[in-house]
């Protein structure tokens, strides 16, 4: 950048001009007031002294003699001078105001080429509490949500790898074992292959899912649907597995229940997904409730469903991530204690997706409570 192109430069030139122009205004005023009185005040004298032509000669004679001319021109000279020192100390003051005033915005700018290097994360110390201080603050929240997301990239990266890496090593394992007549290829074997061979393509299109959702091209087919009758349906299918870890399920389903407007395959997931990870997680002999409700947010009326177990809870300090992709507190990934870390992030998605919003509650030792809310006449398009 030019010098001549900084801004302490076009401010500080900008004040002198308006400095320069009402220096001279005020100078050409009190010069111009300065001659009539001093004329008003001769006029006054000749009359004092005399009258007639003899009273007009000696007042024209002291209007335009040597000493008043040599009078006016000391005056005009001094306030010439008065006029200059102002001038040059009101540019300095200036000056240094503006530089003082643009400072921060120095620093901030020096932030901002680092941040575009792709050092994120940088900030800039908050000095005022004016509009400088307001841009300040925005840019370190920018910064630091960038270095959020870019440290949230580079785990997906990783984790993507991870849950990719395990299906292709059994499959890759299992072939060279065939090949080399290690294993043989029977049914059983091919089977096994088959179910990784899908549960890797699930979690590619649960990625493609989560992607459209997240930009909202995610092709949703709505339709009027009884929300009470998808989760006794669900209940019903995940029974088998509720028993054999002798956990209750209760149905507290409200009844005469307006319609919600909803793709039925992608709340079925979000059901799913979250009565999965409820049976999953919780000890058994523990209690899970599924309950519906229509509630009112915001003036806008919305159905309301819950579901809430009485395991061992969630740590605040996994609740507040259990929404990000891959997100897990048993950081070992067993598969054995836990899915991909998918499920929560894919449910959130698909509901936002039809304009509702999902959350969490926790206590530890007292359970879990996920809860969602769909809205009745939904805004989106579909």
């Amino acid at each position: 950048m030019k010098k001549a192109d900084s801004i302490v430069i076009r401010l500080t030139g900008m004040v002198f001009i308006l400095i320069f122009l009402t220096i001279a205004i005020l100078l050409i005023l009190v010069n111009n007031q300065m001659d009539n009185h001093f004329s008003q005040y001769l006029t006054n004298m000749s009359q004092m002294m005399g009258n007639g032509h003899q009273g007009m000669g000696m007042m024209h004679g002291m209007r335009h003699g040597p000493a008043e001319i040599t009078y006016i021109s000391a005056v005009h000279r001094s306030l010439l001078w008065v006029g200059l020192v102002m001038l040059a100390v009101s540019v300095t003051i200036s000056y240094f105001i503006v530089r003082e005033i643009m400072r921060p915005l120095s620093a901030l700018t020096d932030a901002v080429q680092k941040v575009k290097a792709g050092t994120y994360g940088q900030t800039v110390p908050v000095e005022r509490r004016d509009e400088v201080g307001t841009l300040t603050e925005t840019f370190n929240d920018m910064s630091q949500e960038l270095a959020k997301n870019d440290k949230m990239r580079r785990r997906l990266f990783a984790n993507i790898a991870h849950e990719l890496r395990t299906p292709l090593a059994i499959l890759q394992g299992n072939l060279e074992g065939m090949i080399d007549d290690v294993i043989p290829t029977d049914k059983k074997v091919l089977l096994s292959m088959e179910d990784e061979t899908l549960r890797m393509g699930r979690l590619i299109q649960d990625l493609r899912d989560l992607s459209l959702a997240e930009i909202n091209e995610l092709t949703l087919h709505k339709a009027p649907h009884d929300i009470n009758v998808l989760l006794e349906r669900a209940v019903s299918m995940l029974q088998p597995l509720c028993d054999e870890k002798s956990l209750a399920v209760h149905l507290d389903l409200a009844r005469d229940l307006p319609k919600v407007s909803i793709d039925v395959d992608r709340i079925n997931q979000v059901i799913y997904n979250l009565l999965n990870n409820a049976i999953r997680y919780i000890e058994a002999g523990c209690t899970i409730t599924v309950s519906t409700l229509a509630v009112t947010v915001k003036g806008q009326p919305y159905v309301q469903v819950q579901i809430a177990d009485t395991g061992s809870g969630i740590a605040p300090e996994d609740l507040q991530h259990i929404f990000q992709y891959f997100y897990r507190s048993e950081k070992s990934r067993n598969r054995k204690s836990g899915g991909s870390g998918i499920g929560l992030a894919l449910a959130q998605q698909f509901v936002r997706s039809h304009g509702g919003r999902i959350w969490a509650d926790s206590e530890v030792g007292r359970g879990t409570t996920f809860t969602f809310i769909l809205p009745i006449h939904s805004q989106r398009r579909q």
